[in-house]
């Protein structure tokens, strides 16, 4: 059975795209448990698509739960193409920022401004392909963050349904995690984080 939280915040489309993602830092204790629910949520939601970041930490334990019922349904999308190669579950559909059609690289890097505007300058790293340095290495993880969110028409992902994280209880709005979850809440898809679904 679902949690109340998540069955209310579920958009009644034919097939939701549902984000499962959050912290890197997820205690040992506290691992089965996401990759369990995220079994029982494609178990539950057999026309659901799953999408997260390939990052380790929530996104892994996620995405491993998706995997045991169907790899086919879990979107991967990644900053780079060679981004955690050893953590892509076999069947596992995997997109790269530098797949994405460059008339949608604009509009993804203004949505990306708009959540975190402190980071303006990584963005515009992004936007003119200055390559090659730590920061826009880091432009990249954030960019990906809203290619998550946004999807891409080119390249027939639609945007996101409904955002489930993983929080860093300590700092639930920094860092990768709190930057999607603001480009979610600006966008209007729904957010749920273990204080809705853990118990």
């Amino acid at each position: 059975m679902l949690p109340p939280a998540l069955t209310a915040a579920l958009p009644q489309i034919p097939s939701p795209v549902i984000l499962l993602e959050g912290t890197r830092r997820v205690p040992d204790a506290q691992r089965h448990l996401l990759s369990r629910f995220a079994r029982l949520l494609a178990e539950a939601l057999p026309h659901a698509i799953f999408r997260s970041g390939n990052a380790e930490g929530s996104d892994d334990a996620f995405a491993q739960g998706v995997a045991e019922v169907d790899a086919h349904r879990l979107q991967l999308l990644l900053p780079t193409p060679g981004m955690g190669r050893g953590r892509r579950p076999a069947g596992a559909v995997c997109h790269a920022l530098n797949e994405l059609p460059r008339c949608e690289k604009e509009p993804l890097t203004q949505a990306c401004i708009a959540a975190s505007p402190e980071n303006r300058r990584l963005f515009d790293l992004y936007l003119r392909g200055v390559s090659g340095t730590p920061a826009y290495s880091k432009s990249l993880y954030l960019v990906r963050d809203g290619f998550k969110v946004i999807g891409s028409t080119g390249l027939g992902l639609a945007p996101a349904s409904l955002a489930i994280f993983f929080v860093d209880e300590s700092n639930p709005t920094g860092g990768g995690t709190g930057h999607t979850i603001r480009l979610c809440q600006q966008l209007s898809v729904p957010v749920l984080t273990q204080r809705d679904w853990l118990a």
